[in-house]
């Protein structure tokens, strides 16, 4: 069975989501403008991928992918949680 580009990153997109959910520090992003990531060609077009929370900041400060799932809760949280 041959399989395309388009299938085998289409596996990654969704093992790659699945990972955001469980992983602390990543983030799902949505590209807005056509660029290179890697070996990859994102464009507006493409499902949202997963990125850590570094290098979805790098993307966002150059235009470049608009962020789509939820960042992970602070840590700090401002009410602390006390016991009853």
């Amino acid at each position: 069975m041959k399989t395309t580009k388009k299938a085998v990153s289409a596996e990654a997109i969704v093992s790659s989501e699945a990972t955001a959910e469980s992983a602390p520090g990543m983030v799902s992003v949505q590209p807005l403008r056509r660029f290179m990531d890697g070996d990859v060609f994102r464009t507006p077009q493409d499902e949202a991928f997963t990125v850590s929370r570094q290098r979805a900041a790098d993307l966002k400060a150059n235009d470049l992918v608009a962020l789509v799932g939820d960042a992970p809760d602070n840590k700090m949280s401002p009410q602390p949680d006390t016991k009853g």
